[in-house]
């Protein structure tokens, strides 16, 4: 009941150049829903408690879980194995680390604070180059290209 008062709290980024990367393209729809309930799920900031006498700790972009309550999380129609190949092949594509052990597993989303970052550095200088990167490429001359062949802009970037 606790973690699903945590994930109701925030919210993530999710890029979408994701939907072209092979992870998504060549994913079946089971390892869409594992894929963006791990999202859903990780810590957004460091976080402790303490277990038994000892103090544990997890990172943003980490999660300590179980499979049973990942599937709970995931929905009725994802089963164990589902997940478990889910899991092998994002491991693979360099998307996550899964440590697991007879109690539980720690999943670990890589880079994910590069991609939560909040309108600062690295993501403000790639919005302002590529700002300018599109208005070089969207001048009068191109419009006229496009109005000379009779084809609308829009449908002639598709096709490219």
């Amino acid at each position: 009941m606790e973690m699903e008062r945590e994930m109701e709290k925030g919210w993530f980024k999710v890029y979408r150049k994701l939907i072209y990367k092979p992870i998504w393209r060549d994913a079946k729809p089971h390892q869409h829903t594992v894929l963006i309930t791990l999202l859903s799920i990780v810590n957004f900031e460091e976080k402790q408690w303490e277990w038994n006498g000892k103090v544990y700790t997890a990172q943003s972009g980490q999660v300590i879980t179980s499979l049973a309550s990942l599937k709970d999380i995931c929905g009725k129609h994802i089963s164990i194995q589902q997940l478990r190949t889910a899991l092998k092949r994002f491991e693979k594509y360099g998307f996550l680390t899964n440590e697991s052990t007879n109690q539980n597993r720690l999943i670990t989303i890589t880079n994910w604070d590069v991609y939560q970052q909040n309108g600062k550095g690295q993501t403000k200088e790639l919005t302002s180059e590529q700002q300018s990167t599109n208005e070089q490429v969207t001048t009068k001359k191109n419009y006229k290209h496009y109005k000379n062949l009779r084809i609308k802009p829009f449908a002639y970037a598709n096709k490219v």
